[in-house]
């Protein structure tokens, strides 16, 4: 077995022997919540393991059953299985568990209890802000606005706003809005961590695990991240992003990703090469794995990371939910789509703008991505 790494630096020289018929065994291209990745199946450079992932063990289970439901959705195109989930992304609400038991609290299940609950902690906290964010990273402030345009609009509304050839006005709904106005609270009734506007984000997660914010909402890479700065015996819990009265969108969706791995159609083994991802996402390998990463695994009978409260209620819950590739994929996107989405949100927080001016200029961001979308 010879191992690849597969980074910035590698990757074309990794897709170019792909193209040219000579391709890894097993290989990191696909995710099905990425449409740039989707020419990799529909060329046919990934094999179809479908089969494979269905076939009986000697117990009556199978591969996929190997599985949190919501952690296959990645590998899943036109009614087949492309891939086995690898590693797991998912954008949490991280809480000092510790605080909240001597405070007699629970983390917030709706959006009104997350902003009573900011409100107690404001006054009653002894100096702890309720909120932990950096403003220096667009997208960490969008997380905020990311969620709650999910929960209000739902996903598939918030995505042909931003991916389809549309005539959509973000200022023509008012969930938009809406959205916007909820998540201003949060710097208007000064819920945010004093100087979050100039925090840089690393920094920002050191002062929440030093008892400066009850919480934060991140990705949960968040423990494994900061283990060398988190005090011994911490303790940490995680819930869901609090849903939201009357939304339209599933309220237990997640934000986040469940990183396949494919075997290439015209690897020289690719029998082989579906055995080895096999046993890689076993139990027994899932499990040491996320031992030594400290991070969530895929595998539905893998526990959760010590340390990390709260999780296995949060993906039983999600069970059934919707995993929604994080940031609507805009991070890095064309046409400046990224700034579009998220910097009048940034300016909204910074008081620069007002809710409804931050959805209009929304507007005439997306407007103007469009228009270059149309020129290509």
């Amino acid at each position: 077995m010879i191992y690849t790494f597969n980074n910035t630096g590698a990757r074309p020289a990794v897709d170019s022997r792909t193209l040219a018929g000579d391709p890894l065994g097993i290989d990191a291209v696909f995710d099905s919540q990425d449409p740039q990745s989707w020419d990799w199946v529909d060329n046919g450079h990934v094999l179809d393991i479908t089969a494979a992932m269905n076939e009986k063990r000697a117990d009556g289970t199978t591969w996929k059953d190997d599985f949190h439901p919501v952690f296959l959705t990645d590998s899943l195109y036109k009614d087949k299985i492309w891939g086995a989930p690898e590693q797991v992304y998912i954008m949490l609400l991280h809480y000092n568990a510790k605080m909240f038991e001597e405070w007699g609290k629970e983390p917030p299940a709706t959006w009104d209890e997350l902003l009573e609950l900011s409100e107690w902690i404001k006054n009653n906290g002894d100096g702890v802000a309720p909120i932990a964010v950096t403003g220096q990273v667009d997208y960490y402030v969008g997380l905020w606005w990311n969620y709650l345009t999910q929960r209000f609009l739902g996903t598939e509304k918030v995505m042909e706003y931003l991916w389809e050839d549309t005539d959509m006005m973000a200022a023509d709904d008012p969930g938009f809005l809406q959205a916007a106005q909820e998540m201003n609270k949060l710097v208007e009734n000064g819920y945010l961590l004093d100087g979050w506007e100039g925090t840089d984000f690393t920094t920002t997660q050191v002062f929440f695990f030093q008892d400066r914010a009850a919480m934060i909402l991140m990705g949960s890479w968040l423990m494994t991240e900061m283990k060398e700065s988190i005090p011994e015996g911490y303790k940490m819990g995680v819930s869901a992003f609090p849903s939201v009265a009357g939304g339209k969108g599933d309220q237990m969706a997640l934000f986040g990703a469940a990183r396949p791995w494919s075997v290439m159609a015209k690897a020289d083994t690719p029998e082989l090469a579906t055995e080895y991802l096999r046993r890689f996402t076993s139990d027994e390998i899932s499990a040491r794995r996320a031992e030594a990463l400290g991070a969530v695994s895929p595998n539905a009978n893998v526990a959760a990371p010590p340390g990390i409260n709260g999780l296995e209620d949060v993906l039983k819950d999600a069970a059934t939910a919707e995993m929604i590739y994080y940031h609507y994929g805009t991070v890095g996107g064309p046409y400046g789509i990224q700034a579009a989405w998220f910097t009048p949100i940034v300016e909204m927080w910074l008081g620069q703008i007002t809710p409804e001016e931050a959805v209009a200029k929304i507007d005439a961001n997306m407007t103007q991505v469009r228009e270059q979308r149309k020129s290509e």
